[in-house]
C-alpha cells in the first residue's frame, strides 16, 4: 500500500540517517524514494547530504512522464526508480546504495545467485535506467540488484521490506567477499606522519586492512567503481612511502598509495578528506576482489570526473 505524502517524506529521511549509521551510504552517493499513489513518489534531491536534509527538501515525481515539484532537482538516477515502480506494482520504496561489499561484487560486473547485475552505463544515464528496468524486467521474483561499477538497488513493499533486503544483500556480498578474497592483516613498520608533508589544507592516513593489502601490490589504483572516478579520477598512483615523495605526489591528486604502506588522501578539509578514504578503501576491495571484470575505461571515468568537480562538487554543500 502506497504511503500518504506526509509518511513518505518523513520516512525517506529517516532511511537516509538509518543508512549513513549503517554505513549503507556515504556523503550524497545513493538515492532513496517511497510510492504515495499509483501515480507518484516522493524521491531524495540532487546533490544533497542526507544528515541535512528535511522534509520540504524531497522532491515530488510523476512516474509516467518523471516531471516534478519541489524546490530541487530530483536524484539523477531518478530514470530508474520510474522504471522500477513501472514494473513493479507491488513496490513501495527504493533503496539505491554504494554500499561497501555490495559495491566491490558489483565491480566484476556479474550475477550472483542472489542477486542479478544491472549491465554498465554511465550514472543518470538513460542506458542505465534502461539495463536496470531489463534486469528487473527479467527476474521478477528478486528484489535485490546489483548495478555494475556502481551499486546495489533494493526494493520492497514497505520502509522496513526495503531496509532488510539491503541489509540482507550487504551480508551476502560480504559474504561472497570473503570466500575469494582473504585478507592478512600485517602490521605496518610504524606510523606514516602526516603533518611533515606541507602545503596541502588536510592530509589523512588511510591503513585499513584492505587499503593495505592493495598498496603491498605496489600497482596503481584503478577506478573499478563509479564514485573512485568521480572523487578522485582515473587512477591512484603509487608513491614511496616518505613525506616529500608522498607529499610532492599528492600535489595533483587526492589520493595516492604509499608502497606496503596504505594510502593518503588529501582534501580541503577533514570531512572531504574522510569520504576521499572511505571510497579508496571501497575501491580497494573492489581491486581486490575482481577477477574477470575491467575498470572503468579512461573516458569514461574521466566524464564522470569532469561532472562532478563541475557539476555536484559545487553544490555538495548547499
Amino acid at each position: 500500500m502506497a504511503y500518504t505524502e506526509q509518511q513518505a517524506r518523513e520516512l525517506v529521511i529517516e532511511a537516509g540517517h538509518r543508512l549513513l549509521a549503517n554505513q549503507l551510504i556515504a556523503r550524497t552517493w545513493g538515492n532513496i524514494s517511497a510510492r504515495i499513489s499509483d501515480t507518484q513518489f516522493i524521491i531524495t534531491p540532487s546533490g544533497r547530504a542526507y544528515d541535512t536534509l528535511q522534509p520540504q527538501d524531497l522532491v515530488k515525481v510523476t512516474i509516467s512522464d518523471g516531471s516534478y515539484e519541489g524546490t530541487y532537482k530530483p536524484s539523477s538516477e531518478v530514470g530508474v526508480h520510474i522504471a522500477a515502480y513501472q514494473l513493479r506494482a507491488n513496490v513501495n520504496f527504493i533503496i539505491h546504495t554504494h554500499q561497501f561489499f555490495a559495491s566491490a561484487v558489483c565491480a566484476e560486473g556479474e550475477d550472483t545467485s542472489f542477486a542479478p547485475c544491472a549491465a554498465y552505463a554511465l550514472p543518470g544515464s538513460k542506458k542505465l535506467k534502461n539495463a536496470v528496468a531489463q534486469t528487473v524486467r527479467d527476474h521478477p521474483t528478486h528484489n535485490a540488484f546489483l548495478m555494475a561499477r556502481h551499486g546495489a538497488l533494493c526494493l520492497g513493499s514497505s520502509f522496513d521490506d526495503a531496509f532488510a533486503t539491503a541489509e540482507e544483500l550487504e551480508a551476502q556480498c560480504q559474504q561472497l567477499f570473503r570466500q575469494r578474497v582473504s585478507i592478512i592483516e600485517q602490521p605496518l613498520a610504524g606510523k606514516f606522519d602526516v603533518d611533515a608533508i606541507k602545503g596541502l589544507p588536510f592530509v589523512r592516513w588511510e591503513n585499513d586492512p584492505y587499503t593495505a593489502a592493495y598498496s603491498r601490490l605496489g600497482q596503481p589504483l584503478r577506478a573499478y567503481i563509479d564514485d573512485f572516478a568521480q572523487l578522485v579520477g582515473y587512477t591512484a598512483p603509487v608513491a614511496a612511502a616518505k613525506p616529500r615523495t608522498a607529499g610532492h605526489a599528492l600535489m595533483h591528486r587526492c589520493a595516492v598509495l604509499l608502497q606496503n604502506f596504505g594510502a593518503l588522501c588529501s582534501a580541503d578539509n577533514a570531512a572531504d578528506a574522510l569520504a576521499v578514504s572511505m571510497i579508496l578503501r571501497k575501491n580497494c576491495a573492489a581491486a581486490l576482489y575482481v577477477q574477470h571484470g575491467r575498470p572503468l575505461s579512461f573516458v569514461d571515468a574521466t566524464i564522470q570526473r569532469t561532472f562532478y568537480l563541475k557539476k555536484y562538487a559545487k553544490r555538495k554543500d548547499a
